[in-house]
């Protein structure tokens, strides 16, 4: 496989690449290329997670990439996540999320052993680097960009915050530096640290990022799409970010260990109106999970329905499929349906490691109760 070839698997379904021609320049210099994507501890794990996360991750292994996983422990009691209780938030991190995100990766035929996995209790213990690091990035941003860049936790801009909440985005972009990693990786609800990321690059001089011949770079930063949420957009939403998938409102999501009847009855129930493809979640699912971002695929996603109806009928574009949604030639229960067989499809790796993993199994339920979703 050459560069060109990586450089295809390594960009297909994402948003954005700062900047192309450098991760190009990576891959023709055959630099390492170390990734990390992070993740707090809270909620259940849902499919822009499990699928779009961890799919990406399968495509960077395919491109010959070192993919690594943080489990941001640390970063998720900044945010208060499951209530800022520490010992739920640790007990969380192996217990449940590192075991969803293990039988995530099944679902795309990767074994946990590919990926490095990493908490913030294991990076930051011991590591005067780090804290040094982490003050020096705070030395190169000013209080109202770090300010701005809240908005990686979800946080608004002008919302009354403590102290600690200002800790987070130069911890995040610590962890950059201080694992060596030359292609960060997440949503694009992250974008405003990454950018920080490459400005303050050259101004590390602790432990600054390198290539082969010495010379410092910026790391290269890679934001995949945000899946949409079930339900549909509100009157105030304006963006796929604010549509996107959440874990604190189950009838927005799909999990990655939901049961067939789960999976259907949800995709059931979603905002889908005919002909219309803007904030449409089913649309979206089709393109981001499906075609996986690209516009035909060798193997048909096909839709099954009665011959009255017009019988079955298969896409091997996705242009095709949007093309007769907008006429009214498929409608959105044929596609509900065929969206539901998809995912069933692709879950059964993850549901099966759980059915399997009795630990898993327990943490699960438990998870459930502390975030009250049954």
């Amino acid at each position: 496989m050459d560069a060109k070839q990586k450089l295809k698997l390594i960009t297909r379904n994402t948003q954005e690449v700062l900047v192309e021609d450098e991760l190009l320049k990576l891959l023709e210099d055959e630099e390492e290329i170390n990734h990390y994507i992070g993740f707090e501890i809270s909620g259940l794990v849902h499919l822009g997670t499990g699928l779009i996360s961890m799919g990406k991750i399968a495509d960077f292994l395919k491109a010959g990439v070192k993919c690594r996983i943080f489990l941001a422990d640390f970063h998720s009691y900044l945010n208060n996540k499951l209530g800022g209780d520490w010992e739920r938030i640790r007990w969380a991190t192996d217990n449940y999320f590192k075991q969803a995100l293990i039988a995530s990766l099944k679902c795309f035929g990767v074994d946990e052993s590919q990926v490095e996995f990493i908490g913030g209790r294991q990076l930051y213990t011991n590591n005067i680097v780090h804290w040094e690091t982490f003050m020096k990035v705070g030395k190169h941003v000013t209080l109202s960009r770090n300010l701005r860049s809240i908005s990686i936790m979800g946080k608004k801009q002008g919302q009354d915050v403590d102290m600690a909440t200002l800790f987070y985005p130069p911890l995040q972009i610590a962890d950059i530096f201080t694992m060596g990693i030359n292609l960060a990786h997440a949503g694009i609800d992250q974008r405003k640290a990454h950018v920080v990321a490459r400005q303050v690059a050259k101004k590390i001089t602790i432990k600054p990022l390198k290539n082969k011949k010495g010379e410092v770079i910026a790391p290269v930063a890679i934001h995949h799409n945000l899946i949409a949420g079930l339900t549909g957009p509100s009157k105030q939403a304006s963006n796929n970010e604010e549509l996107k998938m959440s874990k604190s409102k189950p009838n927005s999501a799909v999990f990655v260990h939901d049961s067939p009847d789960e999976v259907r009855q949800k995709v059931q129930k979603a905002y889908g109106p005919p002909k219309e493809i803007d904030f449409n979640p089913l649309i979206n699912w089709v393109e981001t999970l499906i075609f996986w971002g690209e516009t035909k695929m060798d193997q048909a996603f096909r839709v099954k329905r009665p011959e009255r109806f017009g019988g079955n009928v298969d896409y091997n574009r996705v242009e095709d499929l949007i093309s007769d949604y907008q006429q009214e030639k498929l409608h959105p229960m044929d596609l509900k349906t065929a969206l539901s067989d998809w995912l069933i499809a692709k879950l059964e790796p993850a549901r099966k490691y759980f059915e399997e993993n009795p630990q898993a199994q327990e943490a699960l339920e438990k998870m459930k109760e502390w975030t009250k979703i049954g």
